[in-house]
Parts: C-alpha cells; structure tokens; sequence
C-alpha cells in the first residue's frame, strides 16, 4: 500500500512525499537514501521508524542542527550529485559558504562506501544536482533503486533556492529526454 504523505492542496510542494511502501518487502533488508534535509527531517524519521535503515546525506545542513540531531536515521555530511558546472554559489541552502567547503559523492560511490548493494528508495531534493545524478549515474550504471522520489528543478525554478545558471537549458524538452531514458 502507499504511504500516503502529501496533500496536494496544500503547501508548495516542500517536503511530504507519498511513496509506494513495497519496497520494503520480498526479503530485501529496507534501506532509503534521502539527499537533502535542510531544515525537516520528518520523512527520515518516518522511515527509521518504520523499520527501515535510513541514511540521510546534505552537505549544506549544520550538524548541530534539529533537523539531524539526535535522530534514529544516520546523517552523512556529504552531498550527493556531480559537481560539473553546477555551484552552490546563489544556493539559499549554502548561504555565505565557499564550494569548495561541500564535499560531493556519487551515489556509486556512497552505496559502495555504505557497503549497500541495493536501495529500496531514494528520495532526493538537492536543488538542481538531481540532472548530474539521473544523466552521470542512473543512466547505464549499476545505481537502480526500486523507486525514486525526487524534485526536478527546471528553468522555472524559484531562484531564490536554485541558481538560474544551474538550470538554464533544462526546460520541456530536456525533461521529456529524462524522463523517456527512465
């Protein structure tokens, strides 16, 4: 059955997600990746509580924060995505910090630093390195999680949390070109 977590009539679309709960079954051991916390950590929470292992990785969120103290999920002060051309630089979420003070992992990477040979769901919000991960990692890569829930930012976004230059040219047509690779 589907967990049902996000009224559409209400709020922007921030945080609560529904996801389909079967994931969890089939002998599989559930484990979620969650890329990007800022300040709510519900959902992780949710999980964790549920039964699931849950490792939640933002490279931006000050660990001494609420939303990752003292919490049943594991938190990994690591990023997930490609750096490429995309900067944190006008990113809300790294307000007055450096890029180079971010450290970057591909989820290849994390799953093998984790020990993890699949993930029942990845959940991500990670204002504009979502592309890097779909067009660098999902695509052709051993990375298949059973599901995904994600945010995609394009040329639309509110630049206030996604910078312009991150998501020029990611409009219709490129988002029709990823969705029909998955």
């Amino acid at each position: 059955p589907p967990l049902i977590d996000h009224d559409h009539r209400v709020g922007t679309g921030q945080g609560r997600k529904n996801i389909l709960t079967g994931f969890r079954g089939g002998g599989r051991k559930c484990i979620v990746y969650k890329a990007g916390i800022a300040d709510g950590s519900g959902f992780e929470e949710r999980m964790a509580e549920d039964g699931c292992e849950v490792h939640a990785f933002d490279c931006t969120v000050d660990l001494s924060a609420p939303s990752v103290t003292g919490k049943k999920f594991i938190i990994h002060h690591w990023c997930l995505g490609f750096r490429n051309k995309t900067s944190f630089r006008g990113n809300t979420y790294a307000a007055g910090q450096p890029d180079e003070n971010f450290v970057l992992k591909t989820p290849s990477e994390t799953m093998a630093e984790l020990g993890h040979e699949n993930v029942g769901l990845f959940k991500f919000d990670i204002a504009c390195f979502e592309w890097g991960l779909f067009e660098q990692d999902f695509y052709g890569n051993s990375v298949r999680p059973m599901q995904l829930s994600f945010e995609l930012h394009t040329e639309q976004a509110n630049p206030v949390c996604v910078p312009k230059t991150a998501v020029a040219g990611r409009g219709f047509a490129a988002m029709n070109k990823l969705f029909s690779k998955l």
